[in-house]
């Protein structure tokens, strides 16, 4: 008899999941997309309903592909939440999620690092103060929306949301606490009550039960079951913060290997055996064996995004599913540098490795004389200097290669320029490096019925990237240039931001 298992990826645009039988054959594969809130410029956030009602739409598609009693098994990751999902005892929400790429937590910021000291954040948490974290929006909340604040029950992560709501059980993942960071001791895998109280932060208000990927967060109801027609008390994972499960399902079960995903935003990622501190990364534990293996990255807040931003503003007419495909071969032709136009990709500031909230997007270089497949070929080297910069915080680490996956990875101009601008040899995977095949892995593991060394083999590389040297000589340049465009910029966004805070 066949069995399957579902993995569910909650990510900031839209879901996806994949049915897949216990040896590792993809049945089928499914999204469900919805829309980000942007209602200021550095405001990010989402509805949590909208994450529950896609990963139930899924649930119920998929089930009905197959023989639903032979489902074994649900694995759900989702988005960084940032803040969570405010719900109140009922579990209801109050409010929406302030998502990772939210940065309106400045003030809050730099209230953090006065309460506590760098030092002690790196000794306890692994992690610094920057509005990206969760605790900082938190923070926020409270100070700017305290009834909100006072009649939260719970902040939820998303996935933790939409398992409450399927099981009735809550929990967070090691890894969605850890990135929570400011309150999360690394070193012994709990709440910092000294930190918490240090900043204010009520750890009632966080999840109590923390939980690894491999270990059962709930069941699902009577109710839902007969809704989405799978068994009442099917087990569901908890597989945490989607890029960890994305970097199991490139086969990474170990310390040692490096892994970029590139999506709506980067992250360029090490395994190891210890945490990182002091190298400007954000770190925690890992979403396999979270006790032994941590997970440190640096990476960009909008990757894809800023693509996808560009085809939607200045290539309307293409198609929306073939919009990239259709720039890379107009852009085939332009040579490395773009003929002069270097871009800075933090349209919504920078995390690590430059953790700077002020600095936007810029484009240097643009003339009369500009064409828009010379801009669109700039966007996309800017990305490939921000995965460059990203892995040098990795020191000897980084070695000869890495391994290149989400959606941006689909370009073959992309993963060129990349292996180009870096120097590396860029491996592309057929299947893996998706979040929901990763959390379907870890499900499977944790119902014994997928061997660890047997879902390494499931990944194959179809292919691996070798740069051109020549034009890797002549990227180095303009690499140089692009860090100093920010060097030189960095005061005058500065003075920028202020003007704007004056202002509002």
């Amino acid at each position: 008899m066949t069995q399957y298992i579902i993995g569910i990826d909650i990510g900031t645009s839209s879901t996806k999941a994949i049915l897949m039988t216990t040896a590792g054959d993809i049945i089928s594969q499914g999204r469900v997309s919805y829309s980000l809130e942007n209602p200021y410029p550095e405001w990010a956030q989402e509805n949590a309903d909208d994450w529950l009602n896609a990963a139930t739409t899924l649930i119920k598609d998929l089930a009905e592909k197959v023989d639903s009693k032979n489902i074994i098994g649900i694995g759900i990751d989702g988005l960084y939440g940032g803040s969570g999902v405010p719900v109140d005892k009922a579990g209801q929400p109050l409010g929406p999620a302030l998502i990772w790429m939210d940065r309106r937590a400045t003030e809050e910021t730099d209230q953090a690092l006065k309460l506590v000291s760098k030092s002690e954040l790196m000794d306890i948490t692994g992690n610094l103060a920057d509005p990206y974290y969760g605790y900082t929006k938190i923070m926020w909340l409270k100070q700017h929306r305290p009834e909100l604040y006072r009649d939260t029950y719970q902040f939820l992560p998303p996935e933790s949301y939409v398992i409450y709501k399927l099981t009735g059980n809550i929990s967070i993942n090691y890894s969605a606490a850890g990135n929570l960071a400011g309150v999360f001791n690394i070193n012994d895998d709990e709440w910092s009550p000294e930190l918490a109280d240090k900043l204010g932060i009520d750890l009632k208000k966080l999840p109590q039960k923390m939980i690894a990927s491999t270990d059962v967060a709930g069941k699902v109801s009577d109710e839902w079951a007969r809704k989405l027609d799978i068994n009442p008390g099917t087990p569901i994972f908890n597989t945490g913060v989607d890029v960890g499960p994305a970097t199991v399902g490139t086969g990474v079960l170990g310390a040692g290997r490096m892994t970029i995903a590139l999506g709506t935003s980067m992250n360029a990622a090490l395994v190891t055996d210890k945490p990182l501190k002091d190298d400007n990364l954000i770190i925690w534990p890992y979403a396999y064996k979270p006790k032994e293996y941590y997970y440190n990255f640096a990476g960009a807040n909008t990757a894809g995004a800023v693509i996808a931003w560009f085809t939607r503003e200045f290539a309307q007419e293409v198609d929306n599913n073939n919009g990239t495909r259709m720039l890379d071969e107009e852009s085939e032709a332009v040579p490395a540098g773009s003929n002069g136009l270097i871009v800075l990709p933090y349209f919504m500031g920078e995390r690590s490795p430059i953790w700077d909230s002020n600095v936007r997007g810029t484009i240097f270089g643009i003339s009369m004389t500009t064409k828009r497949y010379e801009m669109f070929n700039a966007f996309q080297e800017a990305i490939a200097y921000s995965v460059r910069q990203s892995i040098e915080q990795f020191g000897d680490y980084i070695g000869d290669s890495f391994t290149l996956v989400g959606g941006v990875s689909n370009s073959k101009k992309m993963v060129q320029i990349i292996a180009d601008v870096t120097g590396k040899t860029v491996k592309t995977t057929d299947s893996g490096g998706e979040a929901d095949l990763g959390s379907a892995i870890l499900a499977g593991i944790g119902l014994d019925q997928i061997h660890p060394e047997d879902a390494e083999k499931w990944i194959k590389i179809n292919e691996k990237v070798e740069p051109d040297l020549v034009k890797h000589e002549k990227y180095n340049k303009y690499y140089e240039l692009y860090r100093l465009a920010y060097t030189d910029t960095k005061g005058f966004y500065e003075k920028y931001s202020d003007l704007l805070n004056d202002q509002n």
